[in-house]
């Protein structure tokens, strides 16, 4: 028996015998492979090895795109362990309590586990727009950043968008909600001249009550007329 106690990673999972199977949920019937309950929660990159009874399996940790990694013990039945904290280390389990460390690098990690990676879901991606005070107009700047927005989501099959607008203290609250929500009608507008389907657009205002920078009343503070955009 196989267990795995997992931190966040990448972990590239190889059934080197029959056909490779992934799953989002633990086989309720596996007999061959119990999952251990992890100290933090499972990163959707957490691939898991499915029940098949045949012990010929290769598990790499890979590292994130902004290079970081977590950690995962591989652990056998009869508690031999391998812990793989380094970017590429892997274990080979070769049949019942049979397990060796085996080391990769990015150029044959590439190769080997590219239908893997490519099958993973795309991060989400954030990014901020600024406008100019008591309007939904964007900033010069945020006037080109936006073109960086919306190729992002050119990239992503089904993307799907929240957005958050939000105020200064210049102005009562009423105002401040009501032009919070008008900034993120803007950038939504954009995003459906664009192609992007009104449904897959979730907008909200939340005034002066979340700024990036605290003030007191009447302030004009640039970095919190912004919309915020989440791309997922």
């Amino acid at each position: 028996m196989m267990q795995f106690a997992l931190a966040p990673a990448i972990i590239a999972v190889m059934m080197m015998a029959g056909c490779a199977h992934f799953d989002s949920q633990p086989q309720t019937d596996s007999e061959r492979v119990r999952w251990t309950n992890s100290p933090q929660p499972i990163e959707p990159e957490a691939l898991r090895a499915s029940n098949n009874p045949t012990r010929n399996d290769l598990i790499v940790l890979l590292p994130k795109a902004n290079g970081k990694i977590g950690g995962v013990i591989v652990r056998t039945e009869d508690g031999t362990e391998i812990l793989l904290d380094k970017a590429y280390a892997g274990a080979r389990i070769e049949g019942p309590d049979l397990m060796q460390p085996v080391t990769y690098d990015a150029d044959r990690a590439s190769r080997d586990f590219s239908s893997v990676v490519a099958g993973l879901p795309q991060r989400p991606a954030a990014f901020l727009l600024y406008f100019l005070e008591g309007k939904d107009e964007l900033t010069p700047d945020s006037e080109l950043e936006v073109e960086r927005v919306y190729a992002e989501f050119t990239a992503r099959r089904h993307p799907e968008f929240v957005l958050i607008g939000h105020a200064d203290t210049v102005g009562d609250g009423p105002f401040n909600d009501s032009l919070s929500l008008q900034r993120a009608q803007r950038v939504r507008d954009d995003l459906i001249e664009r192609g992007i389907s009104v449904d897959r657009i979730e907008i909200s205002g939340r005034g002066e009550r979340e700024p990036l920078v605290p003030t007191a009343d009447g302030v004009s503070e640039p970095r919190n007329r912004r919309v915020e955009i989440n791309v997922r």
